[in-house]
Protein backbone atom coordinates (compact mmCIF):
# COMPACT_ATOMS: atom_id res chain seq x y z
CA UNK A 1 0.00 0.00 0.00
CA UNK A 2 3.18 2.82 0.66
CA UNK A 3 4.44 1.38 -1.93
CA UNK A 4 1.89 2.74 -4.46
CA UNK A 5 1.13 5.41 -2.75
CA UNK A 6 4.71 6.56 -2.85
CA UNK A 7 3.86 5.92 -6.85
CA UNK A 8 1.19 7.96 -7.14
CA UNK A 9 2.50 10.94 -5.52
CA UNK A 10 5.74 10.46 -7.81
CA UNK A 11 3.44 10.34 -11.42
CA UNK A 12 1.77 13.11 -9.70
CA UNK A 13 5.11 15.57 -8.93
CA UNK A 14 6.11 14.28 -12.47
CA UNK A 15 2.65 15.25 -14.02
CA UNK A 16 2.85 18.57 -12.54
CA UNK A 17 6.92 19.37 -13.55
CA UNK A 18 5.82 18.75 -16.91
CA UNK A 19 2.72 20.51 -17.65
CA UNK A 20 4.45 23.33 -16.08
CA UNK A 21 6.50 24.70 -19.12
CA UNK A 22 3.23 23.85 -21.45
CA UNK A 23 1.59 26.66 -19.01
CA UNK A 24 3.80 29.19 -18.80
CA UNK A 25 3.73 28.97 -22.57
CA UNK A 26 0.21 29.67 -22.66
CA UNK A 27 0.18 32.15 -20.32
CA UNK A 28 2.98 33.95 -23.00
CA UNK A 29 0.71 33.58 -25.76
CA UNK A 30 -2.05 34.80 -24.35
CA UNK A 31 -0.11 37.55 -22.57
CA UNK A 32 1.25 38.73 -26.20
CA UNK A 33 -2.03 40.35 -27.45
CA UNK A 34 -1.36 43.03 -24.94
CA UNK A 35 0.81 45.73 -25.39
CA UNK A 36 2.00 46.25 -21.59
CA UNK A 37 3.60 49.99 -22.74
CA UNK A 38 1.06 51.83 -23.68
CA UNK A 39 -2.19 52.67 -21.68
CA UNK A 40 -5.83 53.67 -23.18
CA UNK A 41 -8.13 54.66 -20.72
CA UNK A 42 -12.08 54.78 -20.96
CA UNK A 43 -13.49 58.20 -20.09
CA UNK A 44 -17.14 58.79 -19.65
CA UNK A 45 -17.60 62.56 -19.62
CA UNK A 46 -18.16 62.86 -15.46
CA UNK A 47 -15.93 65.40 -13.97
CA UNK A 48 -14.70 62.67 -11.18
CA UNK A 49 -13.65 59.81 -13.52
CA UNK A 50 -11.93 62.64 -15.59
CA UNK A 51 -10.01 64.14 -12.52
CA UNK A 52 -9.47 60.40 -12.34
CA UNK A 53 -7.85 59.57 -15.61
CA UNK A 54 -6.55 62.50 -15.77
CA UNK A 55 -4.02 61.91 -13.07
CA UNK A 56 -3.24 58.41 -13.56
CA UNK A 57 -2.19 59.34 -17.36
CA UNK A 58 0.07 62.07 -16.11
CA UNK A 59 1.35 59.49 -13.57
CA UNK A 60 1.98 56.75 -16.02
CA UNK A 61 3.88 59.06 -18.37
CA UNK A 62 5.99 59.95 -16.03
CA UNK A 63 7.17 56.70 -15.76
CA UNK A 64 7.72 56.14 -19.56
CA UNK A 65 4.29 54.96 -20.36
CA UNK A 66 2.45 55.75 -23.84
CA UNK A 67 -1.14 57.36 -23.08
CA UNK A 68 -4.67 57.95 -24.25
CA UNK A 69 -7.79 58.41 -23.50
CA UNK A 70 -11.28 57.74 -25.27
CA UNK A 71 -14.09 59.66 -25.10
CA UNK A 72 -17.73 57.87 -24.96
CA UNK A 73 -20.44 56.51 -23.34
CA UNK A 74 -20.98 53.48 -20.68
CA UNK A 75 -21.96 51.12 -23.71
CA UNK A 76 -19.75 52.28 -26.14
CA UNK A 77 -16.67 52.13 -23.42
CA UNK A 78 -17.19 48.79 -22.69
CA UNK A 79 -17.89 47.50 -25.99
CA UNK A 80 -14.37 48.99 -26.89
CA UNK A 81 -12.83 47.72 -24.14
CA UNK A 82 -13.93 44.20 -25.44
CA UNK A 83 -12.65 44.82 -29.07
CA UNK A 84 -9.11 45.73 -26.85
CA UNK A 85 -8.80 49.49 -28.34
CA UNK A 86 -9.52 50.55 -24.64
CA UNK A 87 -7.29 49.23 -21.28
CA UNK A 88 -8.61 50.51 -18.39
CA UNK A 89 -11.89 51.98 -17.07
CA UNK A 90 -11.88 53.85 -13.57
CA UNK A 91 -15.65 54.49 -13.79
CA UNK A 92 -17.96 51.33 -13.21
CA UNK A 93 -20.41 52.38 -10.70
CA UNK A 94 -22.48 49.25 -8.78
CA UNK A 95 -24.97 48.71 -8.66
CA UNK A 96 -25.90 51.57 -10.62
CA UNK A 97 -24.49 49.90 -13.48
CA UNK A 98 -24.97 46.03 -13.12
CA UNK A 99 -27.51 45.73 -15.94
CA UNK A 100 -24.89 47.01 -18.43
CA UNK A 101 -21.99 45.09 -17.83
CA UNK A 102 -23.92 41.72 -16.77
CA UNK A 103 -22.99 40.23 -20.15
CA UNK A 104 -19.53 41.36 -19.94
CA UNK A 105 -19.52 39.51 -16.93
CA UNK A 106 -21.26 36.29 -17.96
CA UNK A 107 -19.25 35.96 -21.28
CA UNK A 108 -16.03 36.32 -18.95
CA UNK A 109 -14.88 39.23 -21.66
CA UNK A 110 -14.04 41.93 -18.98
CA UNK A 111 -12.30 42.24 -15.66
CA UNK A 112 -14.01 43.87 -12.50
CA UNK A 113 -9.64 44.67 -11.22
CA UNK A 114 -10.53 45.95 -7.75
CA UNK A 115 -12.85 49.24 -6.09
CA UNK A 116 -11.41 52.39 -6.60
CA UNK A 117 -13.53 54.18 -4.67
CA UNK A 118 -15.97 52.93 -1.42
CA UNK A 119 -18.98 54.68 0.41
CA UNK A 120 -20.47 57.36 -2.14
CA UNK A 121 -23.98 57.35 -2.60
CA UNK A 122 -25.58 57.21 -6.18
CA UNK A 123 -30.12 57.64 -6.31
CA UNK A 124 -32.76 60.01 -6.59
CA UNK A 125 -32.10 63.25 -4.48
CA UNK A 126 -34.14 66.28 -3.69
CA UNK A 127 -33.93 69.78 -2.59
CA UNK A 128 -34.33 70.36 1.30
CA UNK A 129 -37.64 71.91 1.22
CA UNK A 130 -38.67 69.48 -1.01
CA UNK A 131 -37.64 67.04 1.56
CA UNK A 132 -38.60 68.69 4.37
CA UNK A 133 -42.21 69.61 2.62
CA UNK A 134 -42.33 65.57 3.63
CA UNK A 135 -40.50 63.75 0.35
CA UNK A 136 -38.03 61.55 2.11
CA UNK A 137 -38.55 58.58 0.24
CA UNK A 138 -39.08 57.61 -3.80
CA UNK A 139 -42.05 55.90 -2.42
CA UNK A 140 -43.28 60.06 -1.76
CA UNK A 141 -42.67 61.23 -5.07
CA UNK A 142 -46.04 59.93 -7.12
CA UNK A 143 -48.37 61.72 -4.42
CA UNK A 144 -46.63 64.93 -5.24
CA UNK A 145 -46.56 64.19 -9.28
CA UNK A 146 -48.02 67.88 -10.02
CA UNK A 147 -45.30 69.96 -8.29
CA UNK A 148 -42.86 67.63 -9.69
CA UNK A 149 -44.59 67.89 -13.48
CA UNK A 150 -43.97 63.93 -13.27
CA UNK A 151 -40.19 64.69 -14.32
CA UNK A 152 -36.74 62.35 -13.28
CA UNK A 153 -33.80 64.59 -14.22
CA UNK A 154 -30.62 62.51 -14.76
CA UNK A 155 -28.03 62.84 -17.14
CA UNK A 156 -26.73 61.71 -20.46
CA UNK A 157 -28.55 59.07 -22.20
CA UNK A 158 -26.99 55.27 -21.97
CA UNK A 159 -25.37 56.07 -18.24
CA UNK A 160 -26.09 53.60 -15.71
CA UNK A 161 -28.08 56.11 -13.57
CA UNK A 162 -30.41 56.81 -16.52
CA UNK A 163 -31.04 53.09 -17.06
CA UNK A 164 -31.89 52.22 -13.43
CA UNK A 165 -34.05 55.09 -13.66
CA UNK A 166 -35.50 53.89 -16.76
CA UNK A 167 -35.75 50.28 -14.98
CA UNK A 168 -37.75 51.67 -12.01
CA UNK A 169 -40.59 53.80 -14.72
CA UNK A 170 -41.12 50.57 -16.62
CA UNK A 171 -41.55 48.35 -13.40
CA UNK A 172 -43.93 51.16 -12.02
CA UNK A 173 -42.25 50.97 -9.11
CA UNK A 174 -43.72 53.44 -6.74
CA UNK A 175 -46.29 54.11 -8.95
CA UNK A 176 -43.38 55.78 -11.25
CA UNK A 177 -44.48 54.23 -14.50
CA UNK A 178 -46.14 57.52 -16.11
CA UNK A 179 -43.29 59.32 -15.02
CA UNK A 180 -40.88 60.61 -17.69
CA UNK A 181 -37.23 60.84 -18.04
CA UNK A 182 -35.49 63.87 -19.02
CA UNK A 183 -31.87 62.82 -20.13
CA UNK A 184 -28.95 65.82 -20.08
CA UNK A 185 -25.87 65.64 -19.27
CA UNK A 186 -24.03 66.09 -15.82
CA UNK A 187 -23.62 69.85 -16.06
CA UNK A 188 -27.22 70.56 -17.78
CA UNK A 189 -28.73 68.57 -15.05
CA UNK A 190 -27.24 70.94 -12.64
CA UNK A 191 -27.78 73.91 -13.62
CA UNK A 192 -31.75 72.64 -14.14
CA UNK A 193 -31.60 72.12 -10.45
CA UNK A 194 -29.79 74.95 -9.71
CA UNK A 195 -32.40 77.66 -11.82
CA UNK A 196 -35.58 75.29 -9.89
CA UNK A 197 -33.90 75.91 -6.59
CA UNK A 198 -33.54 79.64 -7.09
CA UNK A 199 -37.27 79.85 -7.34
CA UNK A 200 -37.87 77.10 -4.81
CA UNK A 201 -39.68 75.13 -7.38
CA UNK A 202 -40.34 71.16 -6.90
CA UNK A 203 -37.66 68.89 -8.80
CA UNK A 204 -36.15 65.28 -8.37
CA UNK A 205 -32.82 64.42 -10.29
CA UNK A 206 -30.21 62.05 -10.30
CA UNK A 207 -27.38 62.86 -7.58
CA UNK A 208 -24.27 60.94 -6.39
CA UNK A 209 -21.34 61.50 -3.63
CA UNK A 210 -18.25 61.80 -4.19
CA UNK A 211 -19.34 64.88 -6.03
CA UNK A 212 -19.44 69.14 -5.64
CA UNK A 213 -23.23 68.95 -5.82
CA UNK A 214 -22.90 68.24 -2.32
CA UNK A 215 -21.54 71.40 -1.47
CA UNK A 216 -22.97 73.68 -3.54
CA UNK A 217 -26.59 72.58 -3.44
CA UNK A 218 -28.13 71.71 -0.32
CA UNK A 219 -30.21 68.39 -1.14
CA UNK A 220 -31.50 65.45 0.86
CA UNK A 221 -30.93 61.57 -0.55
CA UNK A 222 -33.97 59.90 -1.07
CA UNK A 223 -34.76 56.70 0.84
CA UNK A 224 -35.96 53.34 -1.35
CA UNK A 225 -35.49 51.63 -4.09
CA UNK A 226 -33.16 49.19 -2.76
CA UNK A 227 -33.64 47.01 -5.69
CA UNK A 228 -32.82 49.09 -7.97
CA UNK A 229 -29.87 51.25 -6.45
CA UNK A 230 -29.00 49.42 -3.21
CA UNK A 231 -29.16 49.87 0.33
CA UNK A 232 -28.67 52.93 2.81
CA UNK A 233 -29.22 55.62 -0.34
CA UNK A 234 -27.65 54.15 -2.64
CA UNK A 235 -24.21 53.21 -1.52
CA UNK A 236 -22.19 52.63 -3.92
CA UNK A 237 -18.83 50.59 -4.76
CA UNK A 238 -16.72 52.41 -7.85
CA UNK A 239 -14.54 50.10 -9.67
CA UNK A 240 -12.01 49.70 -11.95
CA UNK A 241 -12.32 47.57 -14.67
CA UNK A 242 -10.38 46.01 -17.85
CA UNK A 243 -10.12 43.50 -20.74
CA UNK A 244 -10.10 39.79 -19.53
CA UNK A 245 -6.64 38.84 -18.95
CA UNK A 246 -5.54 42.43 -19.13
CA UNK A 247 -3.94 43.07 -15.41
CA UNK A 248 -2.13 39.71 -15.27
CA UNK A 249 -0.74 40.25 -18.85
CA UNK A 250 0.84 44.01 -17.65
CA UNK A 251 1.28 42.73 -13.63
CA UNK A 252 2.91 45.93 -13.13
CA UNK A 253 -0.06 48.05 -14.66
CA UNK A 254 -2.36 45.68 -12.83
CA UNK A 255 -1.11 46.36 -10.05
CA UNK A 256 -0.92 50.41 -10.42
CA UNK A 257 -4.86 49.89 -10.85
CA UNK A 258 -5.08 47.35 -8.00
CA UNK A 259 -3.83 50.13 -5.74
CA UNK A 260 -5.06 53.04 -7.20
CA UNK A 261 -7.96 54.33 -4.82
CA UNK A 262 -9.61 57.91 -4.02
CA UNK A 263 -11.70 58.44 -0.75
CA UNK A 264 -15.39 60.25 -0.65
CA UNK A 265 -13.28 63.24 0.42
CA UNK A 266 -9.82 63.51 -1.81
CA UNK A 267 -12.17 62.66 -4.78
CA UNK A 268 -14.80 65.51 -3.78
CA UNK A 269 -12.11 68.17 -3.16
CA UNK A 270 -10.56 67.42 -6.56
CA UNK A 271 -13.93 67.85 -8.36
CA UNK A 272 -14.65 70.72 -6.18
CA UNK A 273 -11.58 72.48 -7.92
CA UNK A 274 -13.00 71.45 -11.37
CA UNK A 275 -16.27 72.74 -11.10
CA UNK A 276 -16.06 75.77 -8.26
CA UNK A 277 -12.92 76.73 -9.30
CA UNK A 278 -12.69 76.36 -12.83
CA UNK A 279 -9.26 74.46 -12.80
CA UNK A 280 -8.24 71.28 -15.34
CA UNK A 281 -8.63 67.75 -13.92
CA UNK A 282 -5.27 67.75 -14.05
CA UNK A 283 -4.40 70.52 -12.37
CA UNK A 284 -6.85 69.75 -9.56
CA UNK A 285 -5.91 66.00 -9.71
CA UNK A 286 -1.96 67.37 -9.10
CA UNK A 287 -3.15 70.08 -6.37
CA UNK A 288 -5.10 66.92 -4.26
CA UNK A 289 -1.59 65.33 -4.29
CA UNK A 290 0.12 67.57 -3.32
CA UNK A 291 -2.01 68.47 -0.16
CA UNK A 292 -2.03 64.69 0.21
CA UNK A 293 1.33 63.14 -0.66
CA UNK A 294 0.47 59.84 0.83
CA UNK A 295 -1.78 58.82 -2.05
CA UNK A 296 1.09 58.23 -3.98
CA UNK A 297 3.06 56.01 -1.29
CA UNK A 298 -0.54 53.88 -1.22
CA UNK A 299 -0.70 53.92 -4.99
CA UNK A 300 3.08 53.18 -5.15
CA UNK A 301 4.79 51.21 -2.72
CA UNK A 302 2.04 48.78 -2.31
CA UNK A 303 2.64 45.22 -3.29
CA UNK A 304 -0.56 42.86 -4.07
CA UNK A 305 -2.03 40.02 -6.06
CA UNK A 306 -0.16 41.08 -9.55
CA UNK A 307 3.16 41.55 -8.49
CA UNK A 308 5.61 42.67 -5.18
CA UNK A 309 7.92 44.98 -4.01
CA UNK A 310 5.30 47.80 -5.57
CA UNK A 311 5.11 49.86 -8.95
CA UNK A 312 7.93 49.90 -11.33
CA UNK A 313 8.73 52.37 -14.17
CA UNK A 314 7.67 50.95 -17.92
CA UNK A 315 11.24 49.31 -18.30
CA UNK A 316 10.56 47.32 -14.88
CA UNK A 317 14.37 48.62 -13.62
CA UNK A 318 13.39 51.82 -11.78
CA UNK A 319 11.10 52.59 -8.62
CA UNK A 320 7.95 54.51 -9.67
CA UNK A 321 7.36 56.44 -6.73
CA UNK A 322 10.61 58.76 -6.46
CA UNK A 323 9.78 59.34 -10.12
CA UNK A 324 6.69 60.45 -9.13
CA UNK A 325 7.22 62.37 -6.59
CA UNK A 326 10.02 64.47 -8.11
CA UNK A 327 7.08 65.16 -11.45
CA UNK A 328 4.82 66.50 -8.89
CA UNK A 329 7.39 69.25 -7.29
CA UNK A 330 8.43 70.73 -10.93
Amino acid sequence: MKHRIVSAVAAAAMLSVSAAPAAAQDAKELASKFDCSTVNFGLPNWTGVRVKTATATWMLDQLGYKTDSKTGSLPMVYQAMKGGDIDALLAQWMPSQRSIFRKYGIEGSLDVVSPNLLGGHYTLAVPTYVYEAGVKSIADLDEHKEKFGGQIFGIEAGSGGNDTIKSMLEDDYAGLGDWDLVASSEPGMLAEVEKRVEDEEWITFLAWAPHPMNINHDFKYLAGGEDYWGPNKGEVIVNTVTPEGYAWACPNIGQFLDNYDWTVEEQSLAMGLVNNDGMEPLAAGKRVLAKHPEMLERWFGRSGIYQTGGIKDVGGEKDALPIVRKALKQ
